[in-house]
């Protein structure tokens, strides 16, 4: 099978070499929120479509142009990435008006927000360094291998870091899959008060996973600091300043957040050959809870972490199931089925069947387990195996 992997490392760029990655990835923007503006206007005034291959065969003449002639400092395939972008945000949007879905029209891009630019060719790796057409050889913190051919390269700026990351493509046998033994299964329940509670093996051996909070701990942190930047003058040299402690806590934040989950990750994989976690739906439940528990969901970075499990276990050829939306793991007893209301403030599950009493999340997560292994078991049956399956109402 085809493998797509990603590889990021932090870059060491002169500050001549930073200019110009400010300037690639400013002029990224400069297209991507004109090609916008343009579309929008031509749209509204005359209600036609501009494609990308109508703004890109402008590109010539505004390299031409006076006014936006320093674009030809530029690499042309990157001016270019930046137009397939607003494109595919296009697409994106229309697929989910066809779809039903809350459509999220594309916006314009800002400033010091997730400045980035792109080469789909042209990168060369050499030990620690990279040559990046029109800025040179680079040099970045190599801390592992490059494993498969690089197919893209996206430079992105990170707090008061620039990184480096290669999309990379690499064909490698199917992996062998193991045997689906409930022995070495393991059913897991995200929460807020326990990051993860999982129950392993027949005994449904119980382990808790404490929750890190890193967005809590560094919270009073942040206060002082965006208090600070609220009171400069905006745009000038302090107010800069600010805003670059600010962005670099944040990334901290964001860093750390990472290394969690994929540690954690990792050691389930590993020590696991069924994995079954609960579908989530993220995005409705920071829409509608309320300020804290918003808060609190995505500081937990519960998405992260399932995507995380699903890939590596798709590596690793293990066997992932993700139980549906509206699967009831909270309500249903794991002792003998029969099911019951319960309210988020309740933090036992009081059977009024067979009586037993256990922890909420740790119900939740042998049940969770017990529909994955029913999955797999049926689909082994019937002599049909995907590695990762949608269960419980959701398609494959």
């Amino acid at each position: 099978m085809f493998l797509k992997k990603g590889f990021k490392y932090r870059l060491e760029p002169t500050n001549a070499q930073q200019e110009l990655f400010a300037q690639f990835a400013g002029s990224a923007r400069f297209l991507y929120n004109r090609g916008l503006e343009q579309r929008k206007t031509a749209y509204e005034k005359e209600e036609k479509t501009i494609t990308y291959y109508d703004q890109n065969n402008e590109l010539v003449a505004l390299k031409k142009d006076e006014k936006t002639s320093w674009l030809s400092n530029i690499h042309s395939q990157v001016l270019q990435q930046a137009l397939q972008n607003l494109d595919r945000a296009f697409q994106n949007f229309f697929q989910r008006v066809k779809e039903g879905k809350k459509p999220g029209f594309p916006k314009f891009k800002c400033k010091g927000v997730h400045d980035s630019f792109r080469y789909p060719q042209g990168v060369k790796i050499e030990g620690e360094n990279v040559y990046l057409p029109k800025i040179g050889w680079v040099q970045f913190r190599k801390s592992r291998e490059i494993q498969g051919v690089v197919k893209q390269t996206t430079v992105v700026r990170e707090g008061d870091h620039w990184y480096v990351s290669f999309s990379t493509e690499r064909e490698i046998p199917d992996p062998a899959s193991p045997p689906i033994s409930e022995e070495k299964a393991v059913g897991i329940d995200v929460g807020l008060k326990q990051f993860a509670t999982m129950a392993s093996g027949l005994e449904n051996r119980p382990t808790y996973i404490s929750n890190p909070r890193f967005f809590s701990e560094y919270l009073p942190r942040l206060r002082v600091l965006s208090r600070r930047l609220s009171k400069k003058v905006k745009g000038s040299k302090n107010w800069h300043k600010a805003k670059k402690q600010l962005s670099k806590l944040h990334a901290k934040i964001r860093h750390c957040r990472e290394d969690f989950v994929h540690k954690l990750s990792t050691n389930i994989i590993n020590s696991h050959d069924v994995i079954c976690v609960e579908g989530l739906n993220v995005a409705n439940l920071l829409e509608k809870g309320t300020r804290n528990l918003s808060r609190a969901i995505a500081d937990a970075s519960w998405r992260l972490f399932l995507r995380c499990l699903e890939y590596k276990a798709k590596e690793k050829g293990k066997h992932f199931v993700e139980t549906g939306k509206y699967f009831p793991s909270t309500q249903t007893c794991s002792a003998c089925g029969s099911r019951k209301k319960m309210e988020l403030s309740d933090r036992e599950y009081r059977c009024p069947n067979c009586s037993i009493v256990i922890e909420r999340d740790l119900n939740s997560a042998i049940v969770e387990k017990a529909a994955g292994m029913s999955v797999l078991q049926g689909l082994q049956k019937n002599h049909i195996f995907l590695g990762i399956v949608r269960a419980c109402g959701a398609t494959p």
